[in-house]
């Protein structure tokens, strides 16, 4: 009975396999999972590629969001999905990156369950502080932290997220003890920041910048390479001193044994979106720098920032069940 079950899976993945080799691609809707609530950056990088492959693949791209357990109930979801292309996920480092060193049970490989597709794109985080903090520049806030070890606290939108990992990777190298307080998403993590009742937050530029031109919050650095270019006033943290340059991206991933040939169209009608003026506009407005380029590429850039984001977890001791 076993031997005849195992030859009936066999039988039924090969057919599967077989008329997903054999059918034009794509021939249905296809399913773009976001593990993020709505209204987030990455579910509106999402609707805005989207668009722009409905388009190029002549099929109805329908975005649908799983968020929850740091983006694992999503992730998880696409990893179990069938590898045929119609179910494919816009993953963050979360995923991808942190969640396989920071909980002790992750339902999947973040490096063997998926084939990506491409790169979207990345964006850089903003250092911000309170506006009743006595600080304008980063030398001044370090300085006032190192004074008050273990006084001053920062925000984040979630245990293990790539919020708190940035900050904990400056922390690690500017040699200051704050306390970590987690919230439930972005906003108000930053509007604790604002009311004062946080003193601190890594968060996207592209989020700071709002708040930051009313007055909310201060702006002392962002974690670029390079100064960029639309807010060109603000300095790095490496020009001031601190070595700290991270960013957040957004990657598409298609589930494992998803068939080369489909890859290869979805990531030939990626790049062509992210090629066009329309959509560039609207990532580059959103903070996102697109990223157009290979899956080869895709696939190993998951793997340097697996390494990159879980050294910084793991020196920062972060585990949780």
């Amino acid at each position: 009975m076993k031997l005849l079950k195992t030859i009936f899976s066999a039988v039924f993945l090969f057919n599967i396999i077989h008329v997903v080799n054999a059918a034009p691609f794509p021939d249905r809707a296809i399913k773009l999972i976001v593990p993020f609530t709505a209204g987030g950056n990455v579910d509106i990088s999402a609707r805005t590629i989207a668009q722009g492959l409905t388009e190029q693949l002549g099929q109805s791209i329908i975005v649908e969001n799983k968020p929850g357990a740091n983006t694992m109930i999503g992730t998880d979801f696409v990893a179990k999905s069938l590898p045929d292309g119609y179910t494919l996920l816009l993953a963050g480092a979360e995923g991808l990156a942190i969640n396989p060193h920071v909980y002790k049970k992750v339902n999947y490989d973040a490096l063997k369950d998926f084939s990506a597709v491409g790169v979207v794109g990345s964006f850089p985080f903003a250092l911000v502080v309170s506006p009743k903090l006595n600080v304008n520049t980063l030398a001044e806030f370090i300085e006032y932290a190192k004074a008050r070890p273990g006084k001053l606290n920062f925000s984040s939108w979630g245990i293990g997220s790539t919020s708190q990992i940035a900050f904990e990777k400056f922390k690690q190298t500017a040699g200051v003890d704050l306390t970590h307080i987690p919230f439930q998403g972005a906003a108000p993590a930053i509007t604790a920041v604002a009311s004062g009742d946080v003193d601190a937050m890594m968060v996207p530029l592209s989020v700071a910048l709002p708040q930051a031109s009313g007055g909310r919050v201060k702006i002392v650095g962002v974690s670029s390479e390079k100064r960029i270019p639309t807010s060109d006033t603000i300095p790095t943290l490496s020009e001031q001193g601190m070595p700290v340059v991270i960013s957040g991206w957004q990657i598409l991933v298609a589930p494992k044994n998803t068939p080369s040939a489909v890859i290869q169209t979805l990531n030939q009608s990626l790049n062509k979106v992210l090629n066009s003026e329309v959509v560039r506009t609207a990532l580059t407005k959103g903070g996102i720098t697109p990223s157009p380029g290979t899956s080869a590429q895709a696939n190993t850039m998951i793997d340097a920032e697996w390494s990159r984001w879980g050294k910084v977890a793991k020196d920062a001791k972060i585990s949780l069940d």
